[in-house]
């Protein structure tokens, strides 16, 4: 089967981030003459991870420098990267001219010299690192025409030189700016609260892409005869979450915000293409995605889809399966929007193997740290082929209670990702023993730097399930939360008041989606004030099962037909309800053997009770197990005009692969079906 810049030649180019060997980085790409390979197989265009960005490029401490003058210095690492693609005929993307992060804080400072807000020297014993993190103080801050002067100084400056040195053929495109747009920061037009914004304003933006034509359109000319023709790299504006209608539109705002002094990107042509990161779950609304690639395509000429990578959500063994799947099913909407006039021109993937990848542990990538090919590799290959990935292996469920003190077992002490745990967000969760609610240890998440780090605990045993959650849990902040970790949804489990030095309990109930491959829980905070985000301490978190309950509310639930030859017809109703007030499940049909079955393969290998209610003109209700042979575990009579409560014991057999119970009737009667529940026996 061809490789994959083979396969995808005639719908868009296929990229990879890459690091070149130093230091202590040992397990980057370049100079690793076997992922070179790999690269080069299958790939037909690169992305610097790092190596082009400001912090490594911009010159304010060379001799060269001046108050209004900033020179581009080239990275070494840099150029042996370019020097590589030029060798192989490798294609570049530019990352990344002005971005907020990585960028140096002297290039915003008078005589480049940052006067900070200092960190509490008591902190900084105890957490030294703290001290890169510390903000400056606006009286050192340069006013805005120097600002202007000198970001419009380094892009000529970066330009020139890449004409200059022959890399004008090989750099194919550039992101001007990165990741300009955050909506949390509150501001009037939704840009980011950083120092290009707060020193220039709205309209810095603006400023790069015009710096930035103004240099393409001057030395494409200039070097014309270098190259045997006019060459112009594509100009981009790029950012994650760009799928999220809010954040969507205010990057289509920004991009067409004039002024008084000047039009706007889009009106004046100063970009060519729109970059969507695509930093993504294999659990994400993959229309949401579509609809803003078919948005963008409708402004420019060219959508690139920069930074791809595809969180796992499952951990259980079927967790490459589940990846592949969405990798599958997102190069099929890909292929199928660009038919439909998308203007989708390159995917790039944001690394190469899953040990290198800049959130190591989710194994967002299509290789191994050994080069071999996962699912998800297929999985693109099969987007095209039409080939199936199978189905996902067969996992023994967990239903017990669960406790969690984080005491040490047997003289060891806890490892968090064994019992379920991690970070959520980039900061670091760990087991201490300063405070706790009972014995000696509790789980702390100390130091966070922004409001959705937070603890979080694996739930996935308990898809579909109602369970019952507690934990005691203190911090400084004004209430400490439980919420599931759904994209944008993020439903509340449960809350309480904190603010003190005392431990207080939390409890709530909750409903488990099933329609997810897994899920976790996460504590977070409530702040009194703005940009604050207090340590959260956690201990004795209890997760009991309720058992799985169908109300027939939501928009899937665990019914499906059950019949040979004469089908019913199931349709959820509010016609009919156990209390009057919402839905039911209706089986319409015509013949007796028309009936309904539901799924609880949970359960397998477990001793359950299942009750369910049921309404029906016929005199008699059954309910019995499914299978190659089913048998009958209740057969009641019918309560005339009114519901039924129809309730069973029953042992599921521990080598079933599948389990449902079923409902039927002694005539062929339409009836209605209403709040199931099953549960262990206990």
């Amino acid at each position: 089967m061809s490789n994959l810049k083979d396969l995808y030649k005639d719908y868009f180019t296929i990229g990879a981030a890459c690091e070149i060997i130093h230091d202590m980085f040992t397990n980057n790409e370049i100079g690793n003459k076997d992922k070179e390979a790999l690269l080069l197989k299958e790939f037909n265009s690169m992305t610097f991870a790092n190596e082009l960005k400001p912090a490594y490029n911009m010159g304010w401490n060379s001799p060269y420098a001046t108050e209004d003058y900033l020179p581009f210095v080239l990275n070494p690492n840099a150029e042996k990267m370019l020097k590589f693609a030029v060798a192989n005929n490798m294609k570049v993307r530019g990352h990344v001219l002005v971005w907020h992060s990585q960028c140096p804080k002297e290039i915003f400072c008078k005589n480049y010299k940052p006067v900070t807000f200092p960190t509490d020297p008591e902190i900084l014993k105890e957490r030294p690192f703290m001290k890169n993190f510390e903000k400056l103080d606006p009286v050192c801050y340069v006013d805005r025409n120097t600002l202007l002067k000198r970001l419009e100084s380094y892009i000529n400056n970066v330009m020139k030189y890449m004409y200059e040195n022959g890399y004008a053929s090989t750099i194919y495109a550039w992101d001007v700016v990165n990741e300009a747009i955050e909506l949390m920061d509150k501001q009037p037009t939704g840009l980011r609260n950083s120092y290009w914004y707060q020193i220039i304003g709205d309209d810095f933006i603006y400023w790069a892409f015009k710096y930035a034509r103004n240099a393409v359109d001057r030395y494409s000319k200039e070097y014309s005869d270098k190259y045997g023709a006019e060459l112009k790299p594509l100009l981009f504006y790029n950012d994650y979450n760009e799928f999220q209608p809010d954040k969507k539109k205010a990057i289509i705002d920004a991009l067409q915000r004039s002024t008084a002094d000047h039009g706007s990107i889009l009106g004046e042509k100063l970009i060519d293409g729109i970059g969507m990161q695509g930093h993504i779950s294999d659990n994400n609304n993959i229309d949401e995605y579509i609809e803003a690639l078919m948005d963008y395509s409708s402004l420019v000429d060219t959508v690139h889809i920069t930074e791809l990578d595809v969180k796992c959500t499952c951990l259980n063994i079927n967790a490459e399966y589940y990846q592949a799947v969405f990798y599958k099913n997102f190069f099929e909407a890909l292929v199928k929007a660009n038919e439909k006039g998308a203007k989708l021109k390159n995917v790039t993937l944001w690394g190469l193997t899953d040990d290198n990848s800049w959130i190591r542990g989710a194994n967002p990538l299509l290789f191994r740290g050994d080069l071999s090919p996962k699912k998800s590799y297929f999985a693109l290959k099969f987007a095209l082929t039409g080939e199936s990935l199978g189905e996902p292996e067969k996992i023994v469920i967990d239903l017990s209670d669960r406790k969690f003190d984080f005491e040490p077992v047997d003289g060891k002490p806890v490892e968090l990702k064994e019992i379920g745990f991690k970070t959520r967000g980039f900061a670091h969760i760990a087991v201490q023993n300063k405070t706790a609610h009972t014995g000696s240890y509790a789980l702390a998440h100390e130091i966070r730097f922004d409001d959705w780090s937070g603890i979080s605990f694996d739930v996935t045993d308990f898809l579909g399930q109602t369970i019952d959650v507690s934990a005691w849990v203190k911090s400084p902040a004004e209430t400490v939360y439980l919420k599931a970790d759904i994209d944008k949804l993020l439903p509340l489990v449960a809350e309480v008041k904190t603010g003190t030095d005392e431990w207080v309990e939390l409890k709530g109930r909750y409903k488990v989606p099933a329609d997810v491959h897994s899920l976790f829980l996460f504590f977070g905070t409530t702040e009194k004030t703005e940009d604050k985000f207090s340590p959260i301490y956690v201990d004795d978190i209890e997760v009991k099962l309720v058992g799985l309950e169908e109300s027939f509310e939501d928009k899937d639930n665990i019914a499906s037909i059950r019949g040979m030859g004469h089908l019913p017809i199931i349709t959820v109703t509010d016609k009919e309800s156990v209390d009057g007030k919402s839905h039911s499940l209706l089986i319409t049909r015509h013949e007796k053997d028309a009936t309904v079955k539901f799924n609880i393969s949970s359960y397998i290998g477990q001793k359950i009770v299942i009750k369910a209610y049921v309404k029906t003109a016929d005199s008699r209700i059954k309910m019995g197990i499914d299978g190659s042979e089913p048998f009958v575990i209740a057969d009641v009579e019918a309560v005339k005009d009114g519901w039924t409560l129809v309730e069973a014991k029953a042992v599921l057999d521990e080598n079933m692969n599948s389990a449902e119970f079923f409902i039927e009737t002694e005539g062929n009667a339409d009836y209605f079906v209403d709040d199931i529940f099953v549960t262990k026996c206990r």
